[in-house]
């Protein structure tokens, strides 16, 4: 689907399917111009019954009946039309939303918290379904019948509409005050919900944490205390919806008592006939209804709105950046694989995180990148997968600026094994078969056995269909960081990046990881985090960083001879 030009989405997927909207705005005319038709006639052969004429009943029952069904056709079409045109662009919504979801840069996720972004896609859209699905069905029945019956009122005696209009300011006026209300109340709310289910995400994601250390009473105090405003915030809605409801009726009340009474006092001075008193009672009814919904129910389409809203700020979130670049030959014959010139980056301007950073690894070798915690080395990691573009400087990807990659075709070229491993709660089949999905069960068995993991998942009941729960919850560390490396083999990218993946596992366990992962490495370029220096004394190149710079480079032993930062780190380790 094409990427939608309109500065405000949820309208253009209003107007994408606006012919559907029109039918029904067409079919509610045809609805309500039969039941005025139908009043009007029975108006009609009641003053003919009181003047003493005769009526054709025939024709009578006749046009009755043609009226009738009219009016059940455009009843029934406008629902069919309404619920069309509410399910297409609500699933269109829905669609625009989820793609933008996966094109969003990796900073947007860094800026807004899972919790507001979960809240976004589930209860923010549900306030766009209700919007699409019934509330501007409504306003939209109601604008039309406002309309129609006021001709019809107009007709009548322009007396009785005139004191209908003397009324509508106050009708106006109150709604106006409620919308105030509700609208800032609504967006607390959401704000509100947004940080029970950030504590309620945090609470599930670190139970373990929570429970070895006895904080179930502190974190249940601060989801009471979120609760209890939420409470709060929305005791105060309630307060001001039911007094808009009482308003409501009291101003439904008010129009019908004083139009019926001034209806009466014209039928007595002989300005309208009985038959015509009839009539507009039972279009008045039908008439106040919509004159005096219409403005609540744009008050509660702004209450949507707010909501509509922040799934909008998504919407408009800054998509991640890329180029067209896609190689049509394999490019790891090139001679360096990855290459900084110069590159400076910061998350905030005040804190700058690599300065002037330039470093070439030729394709094949081994590189790591050692130093203390925050000087930078997972922003490396992070600039080298495209999540983050360099904030001056240049990042090299097989000779060409990974700006002119098509982002895609550019991670198609890197395997990532990281410490941090997340599984999805799946089979262990689909957990390795996230890195190609086309791969057969042959290719996913090999890559299996390459990582030293297919005899473990040979010997469990449901074997590759095996569920491995959320976040590989069921498996132990050293057996999710197996299926991490099989991913890796079958994606068979020419750059390996390793954060220390042996860095939480026994030591038998890191043996069969270690041995796994030298022959993962065979003729690809590799980088990696060390966080144990006793785990890339192999590499090619070392280097140090310090302050978001390179403070040091070269092999193990020739930093240990130049007895400086490396040499320090080195000694405090043990072994």
């Amino acid at each position: 689907m094409k990427k939608t030009k309109s500065r405000n989405i949820f309208l253009n997927c209003v107007l994408h399917y606006c012919p559907l909207f029109f039918l029904e705005t067409g079919l509610v005319w045809v609805l309500a111009g039969a039941i005025v038709e139908g009043n009007r006639l029975i108006g009609t052969a009641v003053d003919t019954l009181f003047a003493g004429g005769a009526i054709e009943y025939g024709v009578f029952f006749t046009t009755l009946l043609l009226l009738t069904a009219a009016g059940f056709a455009a009843a029934f079409l406008k629902s069919v039309s309404a619920s069309l045109f509410g399910i297409k662009s609500q699933t269109l919504y829905k669609k625009l939303v989820a793609e933008k979801l996966y094109r969003l840069e990796f900073r947007y996720f860094d800026d807004n918290g899972s919790a507001a972004v979960i809240n976004k896609m589930n209860s923010d859209i549900a306030e766009a379904d209700a919007l699409l699905g019934e509330n501007l069905s409504f306003i939209c029945d109601e604008a039309v019948e406002v309309l129609t019956y006021a001709v019809f009122v107009a007709q009548t005696s322009r007396k009785l509409l005139f004191i209908m209009c003397l009324l509508y300011p106050l009708v106006l006026w109150m709604s106006e005050r409620v919308v105030r209300k509700l609208t800032s109340l609504k967006k607390v709310f959401r704000q509100k919900s947004d940080k029970i289910t950030e504590i309620a995400q945090d609470c599930m994601s670190g139970i373990l944490v929570l429970r070895s250390f006895g904080a179930e009473q502190y974190f249940g105090g601060k989801l009471s205390s979120a609760a209890d405003e939420l409470v709060e915030n929305e005791e105060k809605r309630t307060r001001i919806s039911n007094n808009a409801i009482l308003v409501r009726r009291i101003l439904g009340w008010l129009p019908n008592i004083l139009c019926a009474v001034y209806a009466y006092v014209l039928v007595c001075r002989g300005d309208i006939s009985l038959g015509g008193l009839l009539t507009f009672i039972l279009i008045l009814g039908r008439f106040v209804d919509a004159f005096v919904g219409l403005p609540f129910d744009l008050v509660e389409a702004r209450e949507h709105w707010v909501c509509i809203r922040r799934v909008e700020e998504l919407l408009h979130g800054k998509d991640e950046e890329s180029g067209s670049y896609r190689p049509q030959m394999p490019v790891h014959n090139s001679k360096t694989a990855i290459a900084f010139e110069q590159v400076s980056f910061h998350y905030t301007p005040q804190t700058p995180v690599l300065k002037n950073l330039s470093f070439t690894i030729p394709a094949g070798s081994t590189v790591a990148f050692v130093g203390g915690s925050g000087e930078g080395k997972s922003t490396i990691f992070r600039i080298l997968c495209g999540f983050y573009r360099p904030c001056e400087g240049v990042y090299l990807l097989y000779d060409r600026d990974f700006n002119v990659w098509d982002t895609e075709a550019a991670r198609e070229q890197i395997a990532l094994v990281s410490q941090n491993v997340f599984l999805f709660p799946d089979t262990i089949r689909a957990n390795v078969a996230y890195a190609d999905t086309g791969a057969g069960e042959e290719e996913i068995i090999q890559a299996c056995r390459n990582a030293g993991i297919h005899d473990f998942i040979m010997n469990l009941p449901d074997q590759y269909d095996t569920q491995v729960g959320e976040r590989g919850i069921l498996l132990s560390g050293g057996e999710r960081q197996r299926i991490s490396i099989a991913r890796a083999f079958l994606k068979n990218a020419p750059i390996l990046l390793m954060d220390e993946p042996t860095s939480a596992v026994d030591l038998e366990t890191e043996k069969i990881i270690q041995e796994a992962m030298e022959r993962l490495a065979e003729g690809r370029t590799c980088v990696i985090i060390a966080h144990r220096l006793s785990t890339v004394q192999h590499a090619d190149t070392i280097f140090v960083l310090k302050d978001g710079a390179i403070a040091e480079s070269g092999t193990h032993e020739t930093l240990m001879r130049q007895n400086g930062i490396y040499t320090s780190m080195y000694g405090r380790e043990e072994f």
